[in-house]
């Protein structure tokens, strides 16, 4: 996986600015094994998970967990473009 770094800043902040509420961010990984593991790792460290991964019939691979202030993260890839040789939720024949 790539190095990244994001900086949400904590509600009283957001208030000051007229953001009130929790925010959903989306984290583009660049495959299903890639979803399954930070998955596995995020668990691990006993995030909060909000939903496990799992094969959406939009097909993206995702799951959600949120952070202390209830913003919500999905993580998720999307296989849209990926072969039946590439899908693993699929046995090729």
């Amino acid at each position: 996986m790539g190095n990244c770094r994001l900086f949400i800043t904590n509600r009283s902040f957001r208030e000051s600015y007229g953001n009130m509420g929790p925010i959903l961010f989306w984290l583009n990984l660049d495959s299903k094994a890639e979803v399954d593991e930070l998955f596995a790792l995020w668990k691990a460290a006993h995030a909060k998970i909000v939903s496990e991964p799992e094969d959406k019939p939009w097909k993206l691979r995702e799951f959600m967990a949120a952070d202390l202030d209830g913003n919500l993260i999905r993580v998720f890839y999307d296989f849209r473009g990926d072969t039946q040789e590439n899908d693993t939720s699929r046995k090729v024949v």
